[in-house]
């Protein structure tokens, strides 16, 4: 009776606990349920942020690739910056847009030149160019661009009167009749052009810039130099200046020996911009308005480079022709041999003041357009025993030009003059610019100066051109004392055997006027990554006429002279 009321007990009991247990192992069920569904919930949150963490990372890697990219681009251009410290760029320049070099012509417009690209003369890469990376030549030393340039030259030269010259022909020195070399041919073969050039330059901020250029050619001759053997002709510095150019005002100073001012630009002022004959002569042409001579120049642009205003100083020399009546007993200096580091077997005039040119251009959609004016002062002086007396004569003149695309990019008209009285020296004939009066001053002479051309560019490698120039003294400048003859031009000058052949009649002409026509072309038959080659050839008639005197007619001599030029240009 005891034992089963226990029984029973336990039975509930065992029937509770079971009851408990299933009710408990129900809710530990539902418990582990939800901490699946939440442990879901936060793999799927993981998951997402590490899908967000990899398109980060890609962006981030990607961002990374590209500013390597333009880092091993850009390395050259702006320096190791712990080396040299940071580099100073314009408010809102891009690292990328940045030019290689941006020193030389400010306006963008100036693209290179025919001459230029015929000469391999280094231009600095556009900024539009700047991500295609280094053009050919071009590389940097630290903060410093430096562009090579040049080419070299296979000249063959041929000319119907023996002017004993080489690629430079000597038009006021063509041989009357009555000279052997008259009636001789003239043939040479000559490398002596071929030309190195550099530009070098950095940015020193934003708008400033730094610039240095230089040409160098084979034309210099020292004593042991021939053509028998071993030619040994001298390195010679054509062209060698220093710039500073402020690109935000349009403005730059320039110091050195470049071309003068009073040579005609292609567009606005910009050095290297100089619009130089295409011939392979490296005379150029009668006509021809140049030197290349030290001086210091100051340029200022207006209305976004559409004009310009120039001054330069540049370094005197007088060229002094016809006989100077001297008293007895007196010395006329008007020259000297040259001394300490000057060439002692030529002269040098007596100078004292630059000469000084003030130039203006302008730049309308129709054309190039300018001119000028030149101040020069001619110098010698009058000696006698216990004394003497100095001269000085003021001379210049004026001048200017034009270039007028009659069809754009393929056909120019062009023509530049200058006159005035001792401008001689600027034509590339080299007529004198002065004689002497009766006491010894300086008599400038009066001179005309012009040159006319058409350029053609009927496709992209081949260029033809024409040109026709003229120099001519306009007056003689003379005296006689004693009835001797005196000056430049004097009517009395003995010319009577001026035309013949080793005559004993005597010629003591002066010249009156040089004037040459001249054709020619330039193919450039293959470019490339290797540099470009390019092949020329050209053909002048040079007439010489002097001034009438007594004993014979006029005098007149002329030249044919062909050449053929093979170029290569290894960075154009």
């Amino acid at each position: 009776m005891l034992l089963r009321p226990s029984l029973s007990k336990i039975g509930l009991f065992l029937s509770a606990s079971v009851f408990s247990y299933t009710i408990v192992g129900l809710n530990s069920a539902s418990a582990a349920s939800s901490q699946i569904e939440m442990m879901e919930k936060q793999i799927k949150l993981m998951q997402g942020q590490l899908q967000q963490m990899k398109t980060h990372q890609m962006q981030r890697d990607q961002e990374i690739a590209k500013l390597k990219k333009l880092s091993m681009e850009h390395m050259h251009r702006v320096g190791q910056e712990a080396m040299d410290g940071s580099v100073r760029f314009g408010e809102g320049d891009e690292l990328s847009k940045r030019p290689l070099l941006t020193v030389g012509p400010s306006d963008v417009r100036n693209a290179p030149t025919t001459y230029a690209k015929l000469t391999g003369i280094p231009v600095p890469m556009s900024p539009d160019a700047s991500s295609k990376g280094f053009h050919k030549g071009q590389f940097n030393v630290g903060r410093i661009s430096i562009t090579l340039g040049g080419f070299v030259e296979m000249a063959g030269i041929f000319r119907s009167r023996n002017e004993t010259a080489d690629i430079s022909s000597n038009f006021g020195s063509i041989p009357w009749g009555n000279n052997p070399n008259a009636h001789i041919n003239e043939f040479h073969q000559s490398e002596r052009q071929s030309r190195f050039a550099a530009l070098v330059g950095a940015d020193i901020s934003s708008n400033l810039s730094v610039s240095g250029y230089t040409e160098l050619d084979f034309q210099g001759a020292g004593s042991s130099s021939n053509s028998r053997q071993s030619n040994s002709y001298v390195l010679r510095s054509r062209l060698m200046y220093g710039e500073l150019e402020d690109h935000a005002h349009d403005f730059y100073v320039m110091g050195g020996q470049s071309w003068s001012m009073a040579t005609m630009f292609k567009k606005g002022m910009s050095m290297r911009s100089e619009d130089i004959p295409l011939v392979i002569d490296a005379q150029y042409v009668p006509g021809f308005t140049w030197t290349r001579n030290t001086g210091v120049r100051f340029v200022k642009g207006f209305h976004n480079h559409e004009y310009h205003v120039g001054l330069s100083i540049e370094n005197p020399q007088s060229i002094w022709g016809g006989n100077f009546y001297t008293p007895n007993g007196e010395k006329l200096t008007y020259s000297n041999n040259g001394g300490q580091v000057e060439n002692s077997t030529t002269t040098y005039s007596t100078d004292v003041a630059p000469d000084v040119i003030l130039k203006g251009t302008a730049d309308p959609s129709f054309g190039h357009f300018e001119a000028y004016g030149m101040l020069r002062f001619m110098h010698d002086r009058m000696s006698y025993n216990g004394g003497g007396k100095s001269h000085t004569a003021v001379a210049g003149g004026g001048g200017g030009g034009m270039i007028i695309p009659i069809v754009k990019k393929k056909f120019d008209f062009e023509a530049s003059g200058m006159m005035g009285y001792g401008i001689g020296r600027y034509g590339t004939s080299n007529l004198p610019d002065t004689t002497t009066n009766k006491d010894g001053s300086p008599a400038p002479l009066p001179e005309a100066q012009t040159l006319v051309g058409l350029i053609g560019h009927p496709t992209k490698v081949l260029d033809i051109y024409a040109y026709g120039g003229m120099e001519e003294i306009l007056k003689r400048s003379s005296y006689s004392v004693g009835g001797t003859p005196y000056g430049y031009g004097n009517s009395e000058y003995n010319v009577a055997g001026c035309n013949i052949e080793y005559s004993s009649l005597g010629c003591n002409p002066n010249i009156r006027r040089v004037a040459q026509g001249t054709v020619g072309m330039w193919w450039r038959y293959s470019q490339g990554d290797y540099g470009t080659l390019a092949l020329g050839a050209q053909f002048s008639h040079t007439d010489v006429v002097g001034f009438s005197g007594v004993g014979g007619p006029k005098p007149h001599t002329d030249d044919n002279m062909a050449f053929v030029s093979i170029r290569y240009m290894p960075f154009q």
